[in-house]
């Protein structure tokens, strides 16, 4: 994942993710039927849902699903790769590197993303999504959701396995 926004590039790995779909999918904010807030997962895949949970922390989810069917997944941790220290001062409260971006609401202030970069188009804007040049060979995991009312029991996370940026 990568940020281009207020001047400075900001990148990483996506690490975790949690999946969400409409059809028998409590948890999902499409599972309500469409509305104006989450419009946009019924539109074509690759595009942002941002919005803000508690009043304070931005959520950042990647359209998923063909356009007409909502679905979207969740970005829940990046590992840095660039502009660290723009993170840094983003997040002034993380202490350690691994706290920059281990949780949905923390790598959203890493990168920089709020409710203006919702519906944004992650193929050509200031957010956007490439491959990692560097080759890495890792596993990935899947377990139920975290942090959730309803929907917790399905194996909609996923995770690199023994990666210290994974959310706890």
């Amino acid at each position: 994942m990568v940020s281009h926004i207020d001047g400075e590039y900001t990148s990483g790995l996506i690490v975790e993710t949690e999946a969400y779909l409409s059809a028998n999918d409590p948890a999902s904010h499409a599972a309500r039927g469409k509305t104006p807030r989450t419009a946009i997962q019924w539109g074509p895949p690759g595009f942002a849902y941002v919005y803000l949970i508690y009043g304070m922390y931005h959520c950042m989810n990647i359209v998923s699903d063909p356009e007409g069917s909502a679905g979207c997944v969740l970005l829940r941790a990046i590992e840095p790769i660039q502009g660290i220290k723009t993170m840094q001062q983003r997040r002034p409260r993380a202490k350690t590197k691994i706290q920059l971006s281990n949780g949905p609401g923390k790598l959203t202030a890493a990168l920089g993303v709020n409710l203006q970069h919702n519906a944004m188009d992650l193929t050509q804007s200031t957010l956007f999504l490439c491959d990692y040049e560097e080759q890495r060979q890792f596993d990935v995991c899947r377990s139920a959701r975290i942090g959730l009312s309803e929907g917790l029991e399905l194996p909609y996370r996923y995770y690199v396995k023994d990666n210290p940026f994974v959310s706890k």
